[in-house]
């Protein structure tokens, strides 16, 4: 064998011992059956699944920690938790896809109103007719009604005929009548719908106030909007209270709804009323909250030129004093 053959033996030789001495000194460190800590150069299968870690050769340190093979139950908790976790981010993308498309078709919570208003006076109007239609309807009943009770006074039987059209008149006076309640409730339907929208926007609209505010500079945030800053959770609730009493004193409207995050007063119709709107919203790093007020005024040149007055303007200066 010459010299190169030898060398090429002797470290493939090498390689092996290494190989050997490596796999050899893998030690695992488990729990048996009694609870016992054992460390050990092999691992029994029936404990692999009850985790267990790697150590090195001398035992001391750990190279590897494998987790216990997951319960059925655990299996099953974990996929719940990642359902949760997708539902919940469709919940945000599907707000986030709603949220774009309000603020994209109005410009203001006055075009909100106005569209709901427009849609409510076409049910209006449904009503309206309907109600003629039972009138009309009732009239025929009661005029048929006085024929049959002539018949019967006269000592006349009270024909099949007549009696077939007054019971005609009365299901097709019940069967609008219940249209009514259908057209009713598609106009519960519509304000619900409209206000989940008008405080959602006006959350928007108070987070982006919010972001482009600068404390102690009133003159350069939103011409009619305050930023009280809360410095704890309970001085907010009561600053939210004193709130809702502020926006009802100092609006010229009556209150529209209120709820733990919108206080909104009816929308301003003359070109002299005052209407606040105050929306209580989180902070971006998620503690405590800010109140945002917000002075709404008739939309119109009038309207206009009333909240820049200086009666419109010493309400906005007024509300961070009333809440402190």
């Amino acid at each position: 064998m010459n010299n190169s053959a030898f060398i090429k033996l002797t470290l493939v030789l090498f390689s092996v011992v290494i190989v050997s001495q490596s796999l050899s000194a893998k030690m695992y460190r488990y729990k048996n059956d009694k609870g016992e800590t054992i460390v050990s150069s092999v691992l029994p299968p029936k404990y692999s699944q009850d985790g267990y870690e790697v150590l090195s050769d001398d035992g001391v340190h750990v190279i590897e920690t494998v987790a216990p093979r997951k319960t059925k139950a655990q299996l099953l908790e974990d996929a719940k938790n990642k359902a949760r976790l997708e539902e919940e981010a469709r919940l945000r993308r599907e707000q986030e896809q709603l949220d774009t498309i309000l603020k994209n078709s109005y410009t203001d919570i006055s075009d909100i109103e106005r569209a709901r208003d427009n849609e409510l006076l076409g049910r209006d109007r449904s009503i309206m007719l309907l109600k003629q239609n039972i009138r009309r309807l009732t009239r025929l009943l009661e005029d048929t009604q006085r024929r049959a009770a002539r018949d019967e006074r006269l000592g006349r039987e009270i024909s099949k005929k007549l009696l077939g059209e007054i019971e005609r008149f009365k299901m097709r006076i019940a069967e609008e009548g219940k249209e009514v309640l259908k057209v009713e409730i598609q106009k519960s339907n519509i304000s619900e719908r409209y206000a989940s929208s008008i405080i959602r926007f006006s959350e928007l609209k108070a987070a982006e106030q919010l972001r482009r505010y600068r404390p102690g500079d009133l003159a350069s945030n939103d011409s009619n909007a305050v930023i009280y800053q809360c410095t704890s959770v309970g001085r907010c609730d009561r600053a939210w209270n004193a709130s809702l009493m502020y926006a009802s004193e100092h609006s010229t409207t009556e209150l529209a709804w209120a709820n733990e995050v919108t206080i909104m007063m009816r929308k301003p119709r003359q070109v002299d009323d005052i209407s606040i709107m105050v929306t209580r919203i989180n902070n971006q790093n998620g503690k405590d909250s800010s109140i945002v007020m917000e002075v709404r005024c008739n939309k119109s040149q009038e309207g206009e030129d009333f909240c820049n007055s200086e009666t419109t303007r010493s309400i906005e200066k007024g509300f961070i004093a009333y809440l402190n």
